[in-house]
Formats: structure tokens, sequence, C-alpha cells
């Protein structure tokens, strides 16, 4: 991994702290109380946030939908304030994200995403019982 990359990943685990920060000052929500309520130690608590070490996958979509915060909004505004930053990735042109997003946007208008969530979801059940 270039050092590039490295730097890069680190601050957007920051950025996505400093997003959840800004969400609980706007809901009138503390840190504290959401660590108490997800069952995790205060100090933890604030060092995921401050990406020290970065915050689990699974502590940051509890945390959003304990404080009513939609996850992708909080990635999307990370991602955006990091690439202000820091510009795009060394290896994503313009015309390759744009190739990209073409494609995630073809990809998905033929696919129902609630029958593919419910066909995991009784996969997983399948799995678990056996």
């Amino acid at each position: 991994m270039s050092k590039n990359a490295s730097t890069r990943d680190s601050r957007f685990a920051q950025l996505i702290g400093l997003e959840l920060k800004a969400e609980f000052a706007r809901k009138e929500i503390s840190q504290g109380d959401v660590a108490d309520k997800l069952g995790h130690s205060r100090s933890g608590y604030s060092r995921w946030l401050n990406a020290k070490p970065s915050m689990p996958l699974e502590a940051f979509l509890n945390t959003c939908e304990l404080i009513g915060a939609d996850p992708r909004a909080i990635m999307d505004a990370a991602y955006e304030r990091l690439t202000k930053e820091m510009g795009q990735p060394e290896d994503l042109s313009s015309a390759a994200v744009d190739a990209a997003d073409a494609a995630l946007a073809d990809a998905d208008n033929g696919i129902d995403i609630d029958a593919w969530a419910d066909r995991i979801k009784a996969e997983d059940s399948v799995c678990e019982e056996e």
C-alpha cells in the first residue's frame, strides 16, 4: 500500500468520526450516551470517533441506526470532504470515475434490491439451521 493510500484511509476514518460528531451535535446527543446505549466504553468509543483505531463497520452502522442518521449520507459527506482535501485517488481519473458511475447506474436499474436482500436473508437462515 502506498503512503498516500494509507494517509487517505486514515483521514477518511477521521472524517467519518467528524461527521458522526456533527450529527450528534445536530441531534443534541452526547457521544457518551451513544457509547452507553451501544454497550461500549466511553473511552473506547471516543477513540473510534477519533480514528485511533478506526471504528468497525458494525459500530458505525449501529451508531447511525441509534441516532437516526443515514450511514450513506455520513460516508458520502466524509468522502466529499476527503476529495476536497486530498483530490481524487491517483489511480482514478475523472473518466474512470464517470465510467464506474455509469456502470453502477446501469447495473442497479435491473436489480430488485429488496428481493435480492430477502434471498440473502433466506440463504443465511438455511445456513444457520445446518
